[in-house]
């Protein structure tokens, strides 16, 4: 067996030179990726992206604390600090008790969408997931992408009775 000739490889900026910053900033990329990879993969073999999105609202809304009626402005609050860790941005924000609205701008993000192939549009179907996790805490969820990158949140409390 031969020995391999030594290598000119050397490592600039190793693991554990990142700072939490830079790790945060590669997480929401990461995380980003995978959903746009997923998205993509289904698309790819005809799988709906909206079946996808909604077992990952129900399996998700296990995670959830009890089921108890919730404020629309305490849940969309919760969800905005989802979405904040995957890079979105808050742009606009109203959180009242019955009825609570946000937009944000960055998720999906259209750098990786371009990447990945996949249209914003569709990936943003990850929104559908929060409607499970809302519906039993008495709340409707709906979301609307617009064509300038902005995703517009409306969570409501439902009538009772």
């Amino acid at each position: 067996m031969t020995p391999s000739p030594p290598s000119d490889f050397s490592i600039e900026h190793g693991h554990a030179d990142y700072t939490d910053a830079e790790l945060l900033e590669q997480a929401r990329g990461n995380a980003q990726a995978l959903i746009l990879a997923t998205v993509a993969f289904l698309e790819q073999r005809g799988i709906p992206t909206s079946d996808w999105a909604a077992a990952i609202g129900e399996t998700f809304a296990a995670g959830w604390s009890e089921v108890r009626p919730w404020d629309a402005g305490e849940f969309l609050d919760a969800m905005l600090t989802n979405l904040r860790a995957l890079g979105a941005e808050v742009t606009a924000v109203e959180l009242d008790v019955d009825r609570a609205e946000a937009t944000i701008a960055g998720f999906p993000d259209p750098a990786l969408c371009a990447l990945f192939g996949v249209d914003p549009a569709r990936a943003a179907v990850l929104h559908d997931a929060a409607a499970a996790i809302a519906a039993p805490r008495g709340l409707l969820w709906s979301w609307r992408f617009g064509g300038d990158g902005a995703t517009r949140l409306v969570v409501e409390r439902k009538a009772e009775g």
